[in-house]
């Protein structure tokens, strides 16, 4: 009876040394779907809207502890979540942010999980596909859209449904939004100039700049607003079902299926 006691004992010590493991501390073993987000600098109150999106989508968020200085660190990463989210630039980003989320890209594309990039990390998903960028007042010189609209230090554009965008309705990003035109908040001086290889514009402004980029071959999307301001601050419950549905691809590719 004693040894018995003993095996018991030894057998749920074992299990408890698991569930602490990486994999336990990110939840990726677990029911819930977990989304991985490169913080990369950004302000308390933005990721206090990511956790409010990605919770209130159905997954639990797991924010990256640090930059990922090698590939085998963001390989680490990306193997303890389902997803990723590569957010843009709201708060005090270090110098050279880039290089170290290209590498988590790359580590997200090689593990086939699905991606969402807002902003500048829209931006980088092209950049890994060989895309380019560039500054929107020399590439679009006749917009009349303020994409970068900022009244005595605030920004503007960022807090409010600033301008339109047409959305192709042959896209993932039609099916999730369901509407063709769509008025999107905005907050940036570069936009995409170039498409990265394998990737397709499926949104742009009335001006042209390109607002939303695809692979569905790979379950990635880029959008260039913030749908985590328009959902996660101001309850427009529309964009509340891009992070929805970037929770059912990672549960899709769990399945070993895709959307």
């Amino acid at each position: 009876m004693k040894r018995i006691l003993l095996l018991i004992t030894l057998i749920l010590a074992c299990g408890a040394v698991v569930s602490c493991g990486v994999t336990g501390q990110a939840g990726i073993s677990g029911r819930r779907v977990t989304v991985g987000v490169c913080k990369n600098g950004s302000s308390k109150t933005t990721i206090k809207y990511y956790k409010r999106c990605i919770r209130n989508a159905g997954a639990k968020p797991y924010f990256f502890p640090y930059y990922a200085t090698t590939d085998e660190k963001a390989a680490e990463f990306m193997s303890s979540v389902d997803a990723l989210i590569v957010p843009g630039k709201t708060g005090s980003d270090t110098t050279g942010r880039s290089k170290y989320d290209y590498k988590v890209i790359r580590a997200a594309l090689a593990q086939g999980k699905p991606i969402l990039g807002i902003c500048l990390g829209h931006q980088e998903i092209n950049g890994v596909y060989k895309g380019s960028i560039g500054l929107i007042p020399k590439h679009y010189p006749e917009s009349g859209i303020k994409h970068m609209d900022k009244v005595d230090g605030k920004n503007v554009g960022l807090n409010s449904e600033a301008h339109a965008i047409n959305i192709d309705t042959a896209s993932r990003l039609y099916r999730i939004l369901g509407e063709e035109r769509v008025m999107v908040n905005t907050s940036h001086n570069y936009s995409i100039t170039e498409v990265g290889e394998g990737l397709k514009v499926v949104a742009t402004g009335d001006d042209g700049v390109i607002e939303a980029i695809e692979d569905n071959s790979r379950n990635v999307m880029g959008v260039q607003f913030h749908p985590e301001y328009l959902y996660g601050k101001f309850k427009i419950k529309r964009f509340r079902a891009i992070f929805k549905n970037l929770v059912e691809e990672a549960k899709a590719v769990k399945r070993g299926n895709s959307l």
